[in-house]
């Protein structure tokens, strides 16, 4: 049923916003569980009630004053000291260095199972945790590792779970239970969950016994949007108090009174094409010259002046021109071993042995170099963009065949047998220390399409284990040469928001953490 907008005690009273807050479309949450979320929105709902140890900021640094953690050191790169600040349970039960091991244990016993198993090394790299206080654990790695992509990668993902209240369930029992809300009464984040109706929405409110900001609002509720442009027509409605802007109405919209406009900064989140390497129907993948030719086919430029307003960045690296922190210095220059460059991608082409067919489509030894991309339905910029790349790619004699269908059936393939799909789009966050090893290394869980390559593993395990930046530029200097993935144009989010509604651009986080005590309102609430 939809949400009453009612006048309620509380600044805002009730805000209403579409799921994956600032990104340019929205989709159903279908579990809240941290443990078993599969998908950026649930995530999102999930550290909203569970947040992670670490709050990583939109500058890649660690922000304390956020953090469950009021330190992590070490002296010898192998042992690291956690130290936790005093907070409670909203049930008046002190948070311990115990809930923290038994996070630990629970994704170790899941193992691959575990959303995020590989990431930071977890959790095979951890040799021994001990617990030495209510407020401290001790974390030994099986070796000297990178301290910085450690603590950010490793360590800082890691989430203190209730072991006084989910002692009681099995693992299986979690798993069944990942979108029942009496098992997520007892939390530690800033909200609580009050309802969830399937396909509709979910309604979050503060948490009473939260000890950090106050909170100015008393329902926040993530709406299930189905359709591009419905966040616009739902602000305009005064269903919605922001939703993503299309490029394609940003003029009708314009300073219209009422509304605002707000440009986040670039998304750490990578929209690529990613490739099936595991598929033989497309073993074409495999070959990097085929993979440099199809994005240097590619006009990203013309893109995001023509689809997000000059808005965003081209993106032929696995991180986005915006993080200069963590970009060699070629990259911050804007120089990278692949771009646009339609000769180029013929040349290489030709050399690896193709030859145009008659219908221009490049053929070798009777293959024809085609394939199905399967593309989320229901985004008219997502089609936009993909109707672009089609074209582009087949003035080079690449075929891109377009299927549209919904985003959980889409995971559901390629979840499926290797052959069920060949390429499709995703948008993967980019970890908090970008070192590669959850999307790229062979066996990672982010690695969907299977790629495999030893330099890439030697470089991403150089990466891990040696502290400074060099072993990170190596890196991705490399991966912007192999394009694992077909790296895509990184949008700067652009939302309409209502008038009475701000500090959305503190809210958001590029790591995909919320920060709801930002939101206030300077209208009577409705």
């Amino acid at each position: 049923m939809p949400v009453a907008r009612a006048d309620v005690k509380g600044d805002c009273g009730t805000i209403v916003m579409p799921t994956g807050a600032g990104q340019t479309e929205s989709d159903v949450i279908s579990s809240f569980s941290p443990l078993y979320s599969d998908s950026q929105y649930n995530q999102e709902a999930g550290w909203l009630m569970y947040p992670i140890l670490l709050w990583i900021n939109r500058f890649s640094q660690i922000d304390w004053s956020r953090s469950l953690a009021s330190a992590v050191t070490t002296t010898d790169n192998i042992n690291f000291l956690v130290t936790m600040r005093k907070w409670h349970w909203s049930d008046g039960v002190p948070l311990s260095a115990e809930d923290l091991a038994y996070s630990f244990a629970l994704a170790k016993a899941l193992g691959p199972d575990w959303v995020s198993y590989g990431a930071g090394g977890l959790p095979g790299i951890v040799k021994a945790m001990k617990v030495l206080n209510p407020t401290q654990l001790l974390i030994t790695t099986t070796h000297a590792v990178n301290p910085t992509w450690f603590i950010y990668n490793g360590i800082g993902q890691l989430a203190p779970f209730p072991e006084h209240v989910w002692k009681k369930y099995t693992l299986d029992q979690m798993y069944q239970l990942q979108t029942t809300l009496s098992f997520y009464d007892v939390v530690d984040g800033p909200l609580k969950l009050q309802r969830f109706d399937v396909g509709l929405d979910a309604v979050f409110v503060p948490n009473p016994a939260w000890e950090g900001p106050k909170m100015h609002f008393n329902r926040l509720v993530f709406n299930f949007l189905q359709g591009d442009g419905a966040g616009v027509q739902g602000v305009e409605a005064g269903d919605l108090d922001e939703g993503s802007l299309p490029a394609d109405i940003f003029a009708s919209v314009h300073n219209r009174p009422g509304f605002y406009i707000v440009t986040l900064r670039q998304s750490d989140a990578e929209n690529d094409i990613a490739l099936n390497f595991k598929n033989p129907n497309v073993a074409f993948f495999r070959d990097v010259r085929v993979r440099q030719a199809m994005i240097d086919a590619v006009d990203q430029v013309g893109i995001n002046k023509g689809l997000e307003h000059g808005a965003g960045d081209p993106g032929y690296g696995p991180v986005p021109r915006s993080f200069t922190e963590f970009l060699p210095p070629q990259m911050r220059a804007g120089i990278y071993p692949v771009g646009y460059n339609p000769a180029k991608a013929k040349a290489l082409l030709a050399a690896a042995g193709y030859t145009p067919g008659p219908d221009g489509i490049m053929q070798k030894d009777g293959k024809r170099l085609s394939f199905s991309y399967l593309e989320e339905s229901g985004t008219d910029a997502i089609v936009e963009l993909d109707e672009i790349t089609t074209s582009d790619l087949r003035k080079v004699g690449i075929e891109m065949k377009i299927r549209q269908m919904d985003f959980n059936q889409i995971l559901a393939l390629m979840a499926g047998p290797a052959d069920n799909w060949e390429a499709t789009g995703v948008a993967i966050p980019m970890q908090p220390y970008p070192s590669g090893e959850a999307n790229y290394e062979t066996g990672s869980f982010q690695n969907f399409g299977g790629y495999s390559d030893p330099r890439m593993d030697r470089l991403i395990n150089e990466n891990v284990n040696t502290p400074g930046t060099g072993p990170l530029f190596a890196y991705e200097t490399y991966a912007a040469e192999q394009q694992p993935v077909i790296f895509g144009p990184r949008e700067r989010s652009v939302i309409l928001v209502n008038s009475r509604l701000h500090g959305i651009p503190d809210f958001i986080d590029p790591t995909g953490m919320y920060a709801p005590d930002q939101l206030y309102c300077t209208a009577p609430s409705r």
